[in-house]
């Protein structure tokens, strides 16, 4: 039993820097994550909020779902690329960014 809260302290030592190391998005950041997740769901994909009926019709993936729940969560550092890749693939010009 020793053990195992001796391996639980261990794994939270080693995690901590991880944690700490994470910096919250800037506003700029949020911002520009905002406009690509709006310009997503409005032309490829759909978000929590859509009606059923545009689910079936729009042609998202799980992928670019994900990014736009990690934007409106304020992960701005997760989402942008995948939405900019999707955005790009999809021959969309981004929004300026700043």
């Amino acid at each position: 039993m020793q053990r195992l809260g001796t391996m639980l302290f261990v794994a939270a030592g080693l995690a901590l820097p991880v944690a700490a190391s994470a910096q919250p998005a800037s506003r700029s950041d949020l911002a520009y994550c905002s406009a690509l997740s709006d310009t997503y769901v409005r032309y490829i994909g759909r978000d929590e909020t859509s009606p059923r009926r545009l689910i079936r019709l729009n042609q998202g993936d799980a992928e670019g779902y994900v990014a736009v729940a990690k934007c409106r969560q304020g992960d701005a550092a997760a989402a942008i690329p995948v939405l900019e890749k999707k955005l790009t693939n999809a021959k969309f010009t981004l929004p300026a960014r700043g």
